[in-house]
C-alpha cells in the first residue's frame, strides 16, 4: 500500500471519529435530565426478552423506525449500520456472502450454507439466496456476534442474524408510506392491524418496489440495467388460546422480477496482475492494436457492461439479460405454553419454498464468455421445541431441534467466447480452437437431514454475578450428487472424444473421473466412457458445540462479560460447474473457538450507552476457495484451510449530548492470520497438485476497520409540527482478498443525509433523503469474471428520494 493511500484512510478514519462528536463540540456541558434518557432496546438474542444491557453477549440492535429511517430495505443492507459485518458477492449467481468479524465462506454456490445464522421470525433461511427479499414492518434486527450455537439450531460460526416483525396487537392500527426517488423509483408499504374476535388479532403488511429506469449504463450501447420489480406480504394471525397459551401464524411471501447487478471490466495491471486471466474473443482486435476495450472502466459507478442473448448452433436461442425471477412461500407456527408459574413450552415449526430462474453476467463484457441461468428449486423444514424453565437464581432452556432440505439446480453455463470456447481459435489455444467447448448444463441434488439436543442454563451465585453454560449435540448427514452434462449442443461431448477417445453422445455426463482409487479412474479404465459419470457422496457430522460464560454486574449500569465458546459449519459440496470428480469430493466442517470480553456501561445518568467488547477466534479448518487441478487448467475449488485466526476490538457508542439530540459511533477493528495453508500453485498440471506456503497472508473479507456514525436533531418547529434533520457516515476499509488478489477492495465512505417533518402526534411525516450523497465511486465486491477478465461489482450513485406516511 503507498504512503499516499495510509495518508487517504488516515484521513477517512479521522473524520469518522470527529463526525461521532461534533454535534456535542458546539453544546454546551448539559445538564442532564430524565428526558435526555435513551430508551433500552428488548431483545430476544438468549430465546427469551432482556434488556439488551443485561446479556452478556455482543449484540447490536436496530429498532423498525430505525431501519426506515435509514431506508434498509433488505438483509444485505444491514451491514451498512453494523461495524464488522459485510456483505458481498464472490461470483456473478445472484448469491450474497455475509460475513461477521471476518467468519465467512468465499463461495458462491447456491448449495453453500452461511456461516452466518439468518433467521427470520426464528425460522432459520440456512441459504443465503433466500434472503434477498424485501425487509418491511419490522419490529426489530438482532446480530449477534460470534458462535451462539447452544440456542441456534442450524450450524453456523460466525453468529446470527436475527430479524423480528412487528405481531399482532389488540388494537385497530393501519399505516401507508410511499416513496419516489431516483432511476423512477417507487416504494409502496403499508400495513394493518384488526382485532378480528376475542382473543384473534391479525395483521397483514406489504411492501412493493418498482423502478422504470435502470441505473446501469452499457458502455458500449444505449442500453440500462437495472429495473426493480419485487412485492411482497406477509400475514401474521395471533390466536390467545387460552390464559396460559397463544399460537401465532406467520405466512408470507416474495416475488422478484427485477434486474441483477451487472459487473464492470478492469485492466488488471491497475492492481499488478495481467490485463486480463485469460484472453477471450472479443479482446482479439484490441491485443493485436494494442488499444483498450471500450467495455474497460474505473471510477464510473453506473459504467458496466453485459450480454443480453445467446443463440447455440442448433439455433435455439437464450435470455441471459441479467434478471430475476424469484418467489418465496412460507409458513410457521410458534406455539407458547406456560405450563406452571414457572415452565413455558414453546414449539416453532416453519417451511419455506424457494423458486427461482435468475440469469446473471460475470464477464461485464458483452462478449459471452461467462454468463449464466440458475434454475432452483429449494424447500427447507425445521422444527425446535424447547422448555424454558426460571426461579429466583436458576433460568434454564432445554430443547430438541430437526430440520431437512432438499435444492435441485440447473446451472446453465454459457462460455461461447471464452478461451474454452471460440475465443481459442484467433489465440491459437489447443486443444480448444479444434473442439471448443460453448455450453454446459451443471445438474445437482443435495439434501440435508440435521437434528440436535440443547441446553442452556444462568445460574445467578449472587446478585451481581451470573454464570451461563449450554452446549448442543448436533448429527448432521448431507448427501449430493452431480455432473456436469453436455448442453445438449455437442460441443463437450464433443471436446471430451477429441481429448480421450470416449463416445459421448449430447447430452451425457461430462465429468471425468480422475481418483486413482475409483474402479472408473480415466486412467485405468478399460473403456473411456466409463470415466465420465454422475458423482454422489454422503457425509456425515456429529459434534458438540458449547459455551461458558461469566457475567458480573458492577452496580445498576455497568456489566462486565466474559465467555469462551465453540461453533461449527458442517462440511459440503462445491455446486460450481465441474471437469473432474476430485473437484467435487466433500469438503469438511469447520471450527471456532472463541474468546471474548467485554464492558456494557450506561453513563451520564443515562444519557450515554458505552460497549466495549475484544475477542480472539481460534479457527480450524476454515472453509474456502481454491483452485482445482483439472485438465482444462485451474478452475474453482473448495478446500479447508487447517489453521488461521481473528482477533478485534468493537466500540458501540449511543449518545444524548442534549435535549433533542441523540449521536451514534461504531467501530470495529479485525486482524487476521493464516497459519497453516497449503494452496494449488500456477505450476500445478493435472493429474498432479504442486502446492505453495500460503500461510502468514490475511483472510478474505477482513477490513482492518469499520466504522461508522449518526448525528440527529429533533426540535419542536410549532404547536403541530416536529422537525429532524440527520445525517450518518460509514466507512469500510481495503481488503487484501485473502489468496486471491483479484478479490480485493478499496477502501470507501458512504454519507447520507436527512430531513423529516411530522406532527406532534407523531401519525404522519414527510422525509427527503439522500443517500451515497457524494456520489463516491465503490465496489463491495471484486473477482475474476468467469474465465478471462478481472471485474468488479460496482455499488450504487447517489439516489435522492422523498418518502410521506400517515397512520390511520
Amino acid at each position: 500500500m503507498s504512503i499516499q493511500k495510509n495518508i487517504k484512510s488516515s484521513s477517512r478514519r479521522a473524520l469518522l471519529l470527529s463526525t461521532a462528536v461534533s454535534a456535542a463540540a458546539v453544546l454546551p456541558a448539559p445538564a442532564y435530565s430524565a428526558d435526555m434518557m435513551l430508551e433500552e432496546v428488548v431483545v430476544t438474542a438468549q430465546k427469551r426478552e432482556q434488556g439488551i444491557n443485561d446479556v452478556g453477549i455482543t449484540v447490536n440492535a436496530f429498532t423498525g423506525d430505525m431501519l426506515q429511517e435509514r431506508g434498509v430495505a433488505s438483509a444485505e443492507d444491514i451491514a451498512i449500520l453494523t461495524p464488522g459485518l459485510t456483505v458481498n458477492e464472490t461470483a456473478a449467481t445472484g448469491v450474497p456472502l455475509y460475513t461477521i468479524r471476518g467468519i465467512g465462506f468465499q463461495d458462491y454456490s447456491t448449495a453453500a450454507s452461511s456461516t452466518v445464522g439468518l433467521y427470520f421470525d426464528e425460522v432459520a433461511m440456512p441459504y443465503a439466496v433466500m434472503t434477498r427479499g424485501l425487509l418491511f414492518d419490522m419490529e426489530r434486527v438482532e446480530v449477534l456476534k460470534g458462535p451462539q450455537g447452544d440456542l441456534y439450531g442450524r450450524n453456523t460460526t460466525a453468529g446470527q442474524i436475527n430479524f423480528i416483525s412487528k405481531k399482532p396487537t389488540e388494537e385497530f392500527g393501519a399505516g401507508m408510506t410511499a416513496g419516489y426517488s431516483s432511476f423512477e423509483t417507487l416504494d409502496l408499504e403499508g400495513h394493518v392491524n384488526v382485532p378480528v374476535v376475542d382473543r384473534i388479532n391479525a395483521r397483514l403488511a406489504f411492501k412493493t418496489t418498482q423502478s422504470g429506469e435502470g441505473w446501469q449504463e452499457s458502455l458500449t450501447r444505449d442500453d440500462k440495467l437495472g429495473k426493480k420489480n419485487v412485492y411482497a406480504v406477509r400475514g401474521l394471525v395471533d390466536f390467545e388460546l387460552s390464559d396460559s397459551a397463544s399460537l401465532l401464524i406467520n405466512v408470507h411471501y416474495t416475488d422478484d422480477q427485477s434486474d441483477n447487478k451487472a459487473n464492470t471490466t478492469y485492466d488488471g495491471t491497475l492492481i499488478g496482475l495481467g490485463e486480463f486471466a485469460a484472453p477471450y474473443l472479443q479482446l482479439f482486435p484490441y491485443v493485436v492494436s494494442g488499444d483498450t476495450p471500450p467495455w474497460y472502466s474505473t471510477g464510473d459507478n453506473r459504467a458496466a457492461d453485459w450480454t443480453n442473448s445467446y443463440t447455440d448452433p442448433d439455433g435455439n436461442s437464450y435470455d441471459i439479460r441479467p434478471k430475476r425471477d424469484n418467489q418465496l412461500f412460507g409458513t410457521s407456527a410458534k406455539l407458547n405454553w406456560d405450563i406452571s408459574d414457572d415452565i413455558t413450552l414453546t414449539s416453532i415449526v416453519g417451511y419455506d419454498k424457494f423458486d427461482r430462474v435468475e440469469a446473471n453476467d460475470w464477464d461485464g463484457s458483452a462478449a459471452n464468455d461467462s454468463s449464466n441461468i440458475n434454475t432452483t428449486d429449494l424447500e427447507v423444514f425445521s422444527a425446535e421445541v424447547r422448555l424454558t424453565g426460571q426461579t429466583d437464581k436458576l433460568l434454564w432452556i432445554a430443547g430438541a431441534y430437526y430440520s431437512e432440505d432438499e435444492m435441485d439446480e440447473l446451472y446453465n453455463y454459457f462460455m461461447s467466447d471464452s478461451v474454452y470456447g471460440n475465443g481459442a481459435v484467433p489465440f491459437g489455444v489447443s486443444p480448444f480452437m479444434f473442439a471448443p467447448i460453448l455450453q454446459l448444463h451443471t445438474r445437482y441434488n443435495q439434501k440435508t437431514d440435521s437434528q440436535a439436543l440443547f441446553g442452556h442454563v444462568e445460574y445467578n451465585f449472587t446478585d451481581k454475578l451470573r454464570v451461563t453454560v449450554g452446549a448442543r449435540y448436533t448429527e448432521e448427514d448431507r448427501s449430493w450428487s452431480g455432473c456436469t452434462f453436455d448442453a445438449g449442443d455437442g460441443s463437450l461431448a464433443g471436446f471430451l472424444n477429441f481429448a480421450f477417445g470416449a463416445n459421448l453422445s449430447p447430452g451425457d455426463c461430462g465429468t471425468i473421473d480422475d481418483d486413482p482409487n475409483s474402479p472408473n479412474y480415466i486412467f485405468a479404465a478399460a473403456d473411456p466412457n466409463d470415466a465420465f459419470h454422475v458423482y454422489e457422496e454422503t457425509i456425515e457430522t456429529n459434534k458438540w458445540m458449547w459455551k461458558f460464560g461469566l457475567d458480573y454486574a458492577v452496580n445498576d449500569d455497568m456489566l462486565l462479560y466474559a465467555t469462551v465458546s465453540r461453533g461449527f459449519k458442517s462440511g459440503g459440496f462445491n455446486g460450481a460447474n465441474s471437469n473432474t470428480t476430485q473437484q467435487l469430493k466433500a469438503y469438511g466442517a469447520e471450527e471456532v473457538t472463541s474468546y471474548e470480553a467485554g464492558l456494557k456501561s450506561t453513563l451520564l445518568e443515562g444519557a450515554m450507552q458505552l460497549n466495549l467488547s475484544g475477542f480472539y477466534y481460534d479457527y480450524k479448518n476454515k472453509q474456502e476457495q481454491d483452485r482445482a487441478v483439472t485438465f482444462v487448467g485451474l478452475i474453482s475449488g473448495l478446500t479447508n484451510v487447517p489453521k488461521s485466526e481473528i482477533y478485534g476490538a468493537e466500540l458501540d457508542l449511543q449518545w444524548m449530548p442534549a435535549d433533542g439530540w441523540y449521536v451514534t459511533f461504531g467501530a470495529a477493528y479485525l486482524k487476521s492470520k493464516i497459519l497453516e495453508w497449503e494452496t494449488t500453485a500456477d505450476s500445478s498440471a493435472w493429474p498432479v497438485r504442486v502446492t505453495e506456503d500460503s500461510s502468514g497472508q490475511e483472510l478474505a473479507m477482513t477490513p482492518r476497520w469499520q466504522l461508522n456514525a449518526s448525528v440527529e436533531y429533533e426540535w419542536q418547529l410549532s404547536t403541530d409540527l416536529m422537525m429532524k434533520l440527520g445525517g450518518d457516515v460509514s466507512y469500510k476499509d481495503d481488503t487484501t482478498g485473502g489468496v486471491q488478489p483479484s478479490d480485493a477492495t478499496d477502501a470507501y465512505a458512504l454519507v447520507n443525509l436527512r430531513a423529516s417533518l411530522t406532527s406532534i402526534q407523531d401519525n404522519w411525516s414527510v422525509m427527503v433523503w439522500s443517500k451515497n450523497l457524494f456520489d463516491e465511486y465503490y465496489y463491495p465486491a471484486a473477482y475474476q469474471g468467469g474465465n478471462g477478465p478481472y471485474v468488479r461489482s460496482v455499488g450504487m450513485p447517489r439516489t435522492i428520494g422523498v418518502s410521506i406516511s400517515y397512520d390511520f
